[in-house]
């Protein structure tokens, strides 16, 4: 009886977990974060992206968050907290964020990391986050995510 007593908080706490597609921070109070649907999508040898989609039955409405890293430099991927802010060889940033609704909001930052658990290639499972603070349009604002979903080739 004592060890089902003393069990039952941990099983509770262990549930409460966060779920493993999920975006927040500070520049919710500005924008929506709301969305329903993630795809992580290989473009191509050099490029992922992470998208936060708001649907209605197979209509996107919205990228609430579209996050895009360069990574045909950096092997292996898998377990490495990459830069977005670190420039290429071309000076632009190795990543960034935007949001799509009726217009194109392009985020830049001022800070911004991401992890992939797994390498993200075609038909992987991954699972991963990122950290970014912003320096415009909603400067200091913090913007992070966790993602779980399978790679699609594009």
């Amino acid at each position: 009886m004592r060890a089902a007593f003393l069990l039952a908080p941990l099983l509770f706490f262990a549930s409460c977990g966060d779920p493993p597609n999920r975006l927040y921070g500070s520049v919710s109070q500005v924008y929506s974060l709301g969305f329903n649907q993630t795809q992580v999508i290989r473009a191509s040898d050099d490029e992922v992206s992470v998208e936060y989609l708001s649907t209605s039955g197979q209509t996107v409405l919205a990228k609430v968050a579209k996050v895009t890293v360069s990574i045909g430099d950096i092997q292996p991927v898998a377990g490495m907290d990459i830069d977005m802010t670190s420039l290429l060889a071309n000076g632009l940033p190795r990543g960034g964020i935007e949001r799509v609704e009726s217009t194109t909001t392009d985020f830049a930052l001022q800070v911004g990391k991401i992890h992939f658990d797994q390498e993200p290639v075609a038909d992987a499972d991954v699972t991963g986050w990122f950290r970014t603070t912003l320096s415009d349009p909603a400067p200091g604002r913090t913007l992070n995510g966790n993602f779980q979903d399978k790679v699609q080739a594009q």
